[in-house]
């Protein structure tokens, strides 16, 4: 049957999927490209015919960068961007052109450069978030589908799982077995579906400024991801987008009610402020061009429930939380969100495990953005203390250490877990990331030898579960020769050792940070996260086990009080 959507002459395209995403952002294209990774067709709907030219989100950490790799845009995304360890440094001064009032390394030196690498296989980079898009579009597997230029108006439940009908120049009605909300904050689909929003206290408005200009004078030798500045005109942030293009962002809080009216009024010239940021006139300021100027309100939102009452629908990145940009994991956890949910919808459509597992998704994810919201909130109440505040320069670099969570974030980045103990925090230390690999936390890289090729134990269980074990544990490639899928999923099982030959553990790191004795395994999710250790006693049954851990793990936790 052929139905029209507000184009009474042109007909619906039919289109059938496993998922539709809403949304062709971050979020929404890296749900497309994980899905189809694991053979699950998806379809993502949006409505703007190109990227955004606005940056927004700028800073891809270390652990969405191992996605990325993944997906095989790595490479792209760094040579789209600027790597951070280049800019690794933030700067406070009155003006861009003034006086220097300090500065907090992030990465000081080759040695501590070597310190951040031993953690992933990738480093973090500034890459802006339209660049992100247009790369994840243009790698998009066969079997994942992007309709631009369409909205999604209506979203019904069928028999089969759910039905969006979508209006514009190319009208759609997708029929798919599940849905996912990418739709970002201002998305209207939310509440038609019973996912109703929560928000924390605004924590006021800010300005976006995105331009370009050769800015070469006053930043060469002090390259900086971030410039703080304090002027009697603009307090607020000059954030690194591309200095190679002469590529900025301007970011302005309205601090008082009158900067307010000086940064939001209708006779703002957004050129005085670049300049008063700069601390020069515009003609010594070479290629000067404003792009584009946004304002936005700056807090926490959520939502009650990730998940819709008929367990179709599950939103995901800024559709179900948004935090202030004071900590750049706004992107990053959108992402990781569509990472996390991926292999389960593709368990459940494979038939591996039941729709209860999907409960997981919002059980271990939520906790996450919570914290990342309230550390990001806290990084934003501190950051404008410090912008009002006429500091004597010698006090304001003595302090400045004071900072460093705020910048600094290696521990909160590849050091939270799905499974703390009993009154354990989600992330333990911001700053200090500590390798482990019990069950919760993302199995600790170390590069492994295979015939001369270097390879990350990250790169185990792309598409699949991974059984990392050692010398001693081969009874596992036997069970996994017997019974070579996981709730659906592939299951390969690696053996780990120092010896030449197979996966050879090239410097010792893997025996001393995953410390398995005997026959014991590390069991991986196809999100890189550890489920289970086994012990390799009865494999087979300690298999089933770690299945119905998840599968059956109850409900997911009422929201508490002040819980965004």
């Amino acid at each position: 049957m052929t139905t029209a959507v507000n184009h009474p002459s042109r007909a619906a395209e039919q289109v059938e999927a496993d998922v539709v995403v809403i949304g062709g952002g971050p979020t929404g294209l890296a749900a497309a490209h994980f899905l189809a990774a694991l053979g699950i067709r998806a379809v993502v709907l949006e409505q703007r015919l190109t990227p955004s030219g606005h940056p927004r989100a700028t800073v891809i950490n270390s652990r969405t960068m191992e996605l990325l790799r993944h997906l095989g845009v790595d490479a792209q995304v760094r040579r789209a961007g600027v790597p951070l360890e280049n800019t690794a440094r933030i700067t406070w001064c009155t003006s861009l052109a003034g006086t220097e009032l300090a500065g907090l390394d992030i990465i000081a030196s080759a040695d501590a450069l070597m310190e951040r690498a031993v953690n992933s296989p990738v480093l973090p980079v500034i890459c802006s978030q339209n660049r992100v898009e247009a790369l994840l579009v243009d790698r998009l597997p066969e079997n994942a589908r992007v309709i631009r230029g369409v909205k999604a108006e209506e979203l019904t439940r069928t028999p089969s799982g759910v039905r969006v009908t979508a209006s514009g120049e190319r009208p759609t009605v997708v029929e798919a077995r599940y849905a996912i909300l990418a739709e970002g904050l201002h998305g209207a689909l939310r509440e038609t579906v019973g996912l109703r929003r929560t928000a924390s206290t605004p924590l006021g408005r800010l300005l976006d400024i995105h331009f370009s200009a050769d800015l070469t004078p006053w930043t060469t030798g002090r390259e900086s991801a971030l410039y703080w500045l304090l002027t009697d005109t603009v307090r607020g942030v000059l954030v690194t987008v591309d200095p190679k293009r002469g590529e900025w962002l301007l970011e302005i809080p309205a601090l008082t009610p009158d900067e307010e009216h000086t940064y939001f009024g209708q006779e703002v010239d957004h050129h005085k402020l670049i300049e008063a940021a700069v601390g020069v006139t515009g003609d010594a300021i070479e290629g000067l061009r404003i792009h584009s100027v946004r304002n936005w309100v700056m807090g926490s939102t959520g939502l009650e429930s990730w998940r819709s009452a008929d367990g179709r629908v599950l939103a995901a990145g800024d559709a179900a939380h948004t935090f202030p940009p004071t900590g750049g994991f706004g992107m990053n956890t959108g992402i990781q969100d569509a990472h996390n949910l991926a292999w389960k919808l593709a368990t459940v459509l494979r038939g591996g495990a039941p729709d209860t597992l999907l409960d997981s998704y919002e059980r271990e994810r939520r906790p996450v953005a919570e914290f990342n919201a309230r550390h990001s909130e806290t990084n934003a109440l501190q950051k404008r203390a410090l912008l009002q505040t006429d500091a004597d320069p010698a006090e304001f670099a003595r302090n400045i250490e004071e900072h460093r969570p705020h910048f600094d974030f290696e521990g909160q980045t590849l050091g939270f877990t799905y499974d703390p103990g009993p009154g354990e925090p989600v992330v333990r230390d911001v700053v200090n990331y500590r390798p482990s690999a019990q069950a919760g936390h993302r199995a600790p890289h170390a590069w492994l030898d295979r015939a001369g090729d270097r390879i990350s134990t990250t790169d185990l269980a792309r598409t699949g579960f991974a059984l990392l074990t050692g010398a001693e544990g081969t009874v596992w490639q036997q069970v996994v020769q017997g019974a070579p899928d996981f709730m659906g999923l592939p299951l390969t099982a690696s053996v780990i050792t120092a010896d030449r030959g197979g996966l050879r553990d090239t410097n010792g790191t893997f025996a001393d940070i995953y410390a398995l004795k005997g026959a014991e395994a590390v069991l991986v999710r196809p999100d890189g996260h550890v489920l289970a250790r086994l012990p390799g006693v009865a494999p087979r049954e300690e298999l089933r086990r770690a299945a119905d851990r998840i599968v059956n793990s109850g409900p997911v936790p009422a929201r508490t009080e002040g819980q965004s």
